[in-house]
Formats: C-alpha cells, sequence, structure tokens
C-alpha cells in the first residue's frame, strides 16, 4: 500500500486532530470554494501591495452565488477526469480543510495550481501532508508555481520542498476596469475578476533525482 492510500486508510492523529488526505469529488465542489473562500480573505488582502480587504470580499462573495457554486461543480468534475492532474483534498475531524491541485505538462514539467488550507486549519500539519502527496506525485519532473510576493509564510513553506523564486519573475498587481459589461449577473461591479489582480512572484524546483 502506497503512502497515500495508507493515509486515507488510516488517517493520521496528531493530539486530539485526526486527517486524511484524499480523492476530491465532484460532489465537494460547494465545500472546496467556500473553503478557498475563507483562506482567500485572511491570506490575501495588503493594503501595502494594493490588495484591499474590500476587493477580496467582494470578489470571493462572487464565488459564492448559487450560479458560480453551479459552475464550480461543472468545473471540478472537468478537473478531476482530466488527464494528468492531481487534486486532493484534506479532512480534519471529517470536514475538508484543504486542497492541493497539481498538473504535469506534457510529462515535461509539473505546475501547483493551488494549495489552500482553511484558516483553522493553519499550522497542524495538514499543508505539509497536501505538499507532501503532491511532490510524490510530481516526482523527478521540474515544477512551478506561482505565489503573492508578500505570503512569506507560503515562501519560507515551498522552500523546504526545493522550490526557489525566480528573478524577475514579479508580475504586479493588475486590477483593471471592466472594457465590455460583465455577461454575469455576479460580477463585481468595476473590478476584473481575474487570478492577475493578485501579484505575485514565480518559484521554480529542478528536476531531481
Amino acid at each position: 500500500m502506497d503512502a497515500e492510500s495508507r493515509i486515507a486508510a488510516d488517517g493520521l492523529a496528531t493530539g486530539n486532530v485526526t486527517w486524511m488526505i484524499r480523492e476530491a469529488v465532484a460532489g465537494e465542489a460547494a465545500d472546496i470554494r467556500r473553503l478557498q473562500a475563507r483562506s482567500w480573505r485572511v491570506t490575501y488582502p495588503n493594503d501595502e501591495w494594493g490588495v484591499s480587504r474590500q476587493w477580496v470580499e467582494q470578489l470571493t462573495d462572487s464565488w459564492l452565488t448559487a450560479q458560480a457554486l453551479a459552475e464550480s461543480a461543472d468545473f471540478m468534475a472537468a478537473v478531476l477526469a482530466a488527464p494528468d492532474t492531481f487534486y486532493r483534498v484534506a479532512e480534519v475531524d471529517g470536514r475538508i480543510a484543504g486542497f492541493v491541485h497539481a498538473v504535469k505538462h506534457d510529462s515535461r514539467e509539473a505546475e501547483l495550481l493551488g494549495l489552500y488550507l482553511d484558516p483553522p486549519a493553519f499550522g497542524i500539519g495538514v499543508g505539509a501532508e497536501l505538499m507532501s502527496a503532491a511532490v510524490d506525485w510530481i516526482g523527478p519532473l521540474p515544477a512551478r508555481l506561482e505565489v503573492a510576493p508578500y505570503n512569506q509564510r507560503a515562501i519560507r513553506f515551498y522552500h523546504r520542498y526545493g522550490f526557489s523564486e525566480v528573478p524577475g519573475s514579479e508580475r504586479p498587481c493588475n486590477v483593471q476596469p471592466w472594457v465590455e459589461p460583465s455577461r454575469r449577473p455576479d460580477a463585481v461591479n468595476g473590478l476584473a475578476l481575474n487570478w492577475n489582480a493578485i501579484p505575485a512572484i514565480e518559484m521554480r524546483r529542478q528536476p531531481t533525482g
């Protein structure tokens, strides 16, 4: 039995907290999206970098309408069916408390697309278990990810897994007004709903083995 199966079968206990890492299912998309919204609200507001709390709250609220959650379920089903895709969730005391999403590009490079924890799960080791599972799946391939430059906690975390900042990779905050009215009724007025609104730097891990 491999490490992931063993964790899924037996769970893993730390003190009075028990968790397991397992495959996600499409029916959990709404819970995962709500978790991601809570994580964004804690992680990303930073006035010094031009990311206001109001903007983060408006954006994440737009994820949680009935229409947006239905779209998330469709998206999750497509992601889970895609080849060369790794998507796992962490359960803590029976509730989803984190997830990790990674892909392999033509078996030449891997990309970590997201690793988020519910804020109450910060600091108890769940993130390390999710990241270790992803790194095991990536294997010796080179890998990359993006992280907010002011999220020093995450940057230190990724250093532990062999990732280093790429010089000159900084992407500034880029919140642009809409050029045309959005077709989505739940869009935030006047703000472009895209991932490029969060400043980022790239981190890379060289091939291993």
